[in-house]
């Protein structure tokens, strides 16, 4: 079976998609030994295992913009696929080629742009509802990264539930109790982190329901003396709002914006934090949660979508349509050591049942069944 898979997206800016191909991919090609590999992609941006061969094949020019990769995908790329007779096409993030006939798998990784709509920029929404539509219809099989996403899939766009296979993301092993401490104190320093603080991991952006866990958090600060609140991550659609909003609230002294921080950095800066503080309106899977319990942080997340899966018993639920029940959240995890100590214990063990390797084992029975169906 000749399998091709689209990495091009790796060449855009780094989000949870483009790390589910970083750590997917690689992990698929080394156990699809019986079968051949194809990466529409750059050859630089993803590290194959040693002895395992793949067919490259790059773009003819610079795809420098979410513009021209659509532009590629939906022209060039089918071409490609029949040229290079691939019996199984795998899209790992949401699109398949609509002018390709044959048999093709795509990764769903949530449908944010139809649960909260007004989180999205009114044109990518657009482009996303119209596209990932059909890519879910015209696909052999979909991957859902949780029971949740799957759920939406079916209810929204009427996918029969067989069609689609749940495989949740792994953890790096870079995200570890020992690996983060080690990293901690160059951590602290290049970053400036405060001694004490609480922090969010994410794109600064509406969905992440940041408004509401700064009003949260002005609300814990009236109940109890809280470090201050560090969010780490790009910014995104409306990110300006946000020191606005601190100021209005009286916590601008409080609140640091770290800016993004390179991945292999994060697992100091999670050993570092207090807690996680992870409200998010929709997640499809939330990976700084599950990153958190891994370095053997205590996380307060959402009740709402998939983070229930990932986080379980592990952490504090609140609701995220709640500053109040956010606030209560805060301060039962950072009150409240016997807890603490709990929920860092049961974290350590939650984390170990995400693995990459068991995600590119389930993916490859997905493609093979796609194939042989």
């Amino acid at each position: 079976m000749r399998i091709g898979v689209n990495v091009h997206l790796l060449s855009t800016t780094h989000t949870g998609i483009q790390h589910y191909i970083r750590a997917l991919v690689p992990e698929l090609v080394a156990q699809a030994t019986s079968h051949e590999v194809v990466l529409y992609g750059e050859p630089s941006q993803l590290s194959i295992p040693a002895g395992r061969q793949v067919q490259w094949v790059p773009a003819s020019r610079p795809l420098r913009s979410g513009t021209h990769r659509v532009l590629w995908e939906q022209t060039v790329l089918p071409r490609l696929l029949n040229r290079d007779r691939i019996d199984v096409f795998f899209s790992p993030a949401f699109i398949l080629p609509m002018r390709w006939h044959g048999v093709g798998v795509v990764t769903v990784h949530d449908l944010n742009f139809e649960v909260s709509p007004e989180t999205i920029h009114p044109v990518r929404r657009a482009y996303l509802r119209r596209i990932t539509r059909r890519s879910v219809h015209r696909a052999r099989k979909v991957i859902a990264i949780s029971r949740s996403t799957a759920s939406d899939i079916t209810r929204l766009y009427g996918v029969p539930a067989e069609k689609v296979a749940v495989i949740p993301y792994g953890l790096d092993a870079i995200f570890t109790p020992e690996n983060a401490h080690t990293l901690e104190p160059m951590v602290r320093l290049r970053y400036s982190l405060p001694e004490r603080f609480l922090l969010f991991v994410g794109t600064l952006e509406p969905r992440k329901n940041l408004p509401r866990l700064l009003d949260a958090y002005a609300l814990a600060r009236q109940r109890a003396e809280l470090p201050p609140l560090v969010l780490v991550g790009a910014p995104g659609w409306q990110h300006e709002r946000i020191s606005a909003q601190a100021v209005r609230l009286g916590i601008r002294e409080c609140l640091v914006l770290a800016g993004y921080i390179p991945r292999e950095a994060l697992p100091g800066v999670y050993a570092a934090a207090s807690a996680l503080l992870y409200p998010s309106l929709y997640e499809g899977f939330g990976l700084p949660p599950l990153e958190a319990m891994g370095c053997g942080t205590p996380v307060l997340a959402s009740s709402t979508s998939a983070m229930p899966e990932v986080v379980g018993d592990a952490g504090i639920l609140a609701d995220p349509y709640s500053a109040q029940a956010i606030a209560e959240g805060i301060l039962r995890i950072t009150q409240d050591e016997p807890l603490r100590r709990q929920l860092v214990e049961h974290a350590l063990e939650r984390a170990k049942q995400f693995r990459w390797e068991s995600a590119a084992q389930s993916t490859l029975r997905v493609l093979e069944d796609a194939y042989s169906s």
